[in-house]
């Protein structure tokens, strides 16, 4: 479930709240989440409670880099063959164009 932290194939793009290598930035995941909504592009929240992602080292990079990790719910993500849904791609894919579009320095300098 969205409130376990929990990837749900089929349940819109995600985005991390949490890894073990970071907590995300929380101004830049607040605009993922406020876009998500507006947008009505599907999404839920997720953690990863073991291991991380590479924004783990990008966050603490020279003074620091905002980071959020948005991601696509898989399995078998180390077999030979992954599963996804591709609604779930196509609402990542609208979010980061959406983001991209409101990433001005005005609002890069506030994260």
């Amino acid at each position: 479930t969205q409130a376990d932290g929990e990837e749900k194939l089929g349940g819109g793009v995600g985005i991390l709240v949490y890894d073990a290598s970071m907590i995300p930035n929380v101004k830049l995941r607040n605009l993922a989440i406020d876009i998500c909504e507006k947008q009505k592009i599907p999404y839920h929240l997720g953690t990863v409670e073991r291991g991380g992602t590479d924004a783990g080292r990008f966050h603490i990079y020279d003074t620091g880099v905002p980071s959020l990790v948005i991601f696509i719910p898989t399995r078998y993500i180390h077999s030979h063959s992954t599963i996804m849904v591709r609604k779930d791609y196509d609402a990542a894919v609208k979010l980061l164009v959406e983001l991209s579009k409101r990433l001005d320095k005005k609002t890069v300098e506030a994260l």
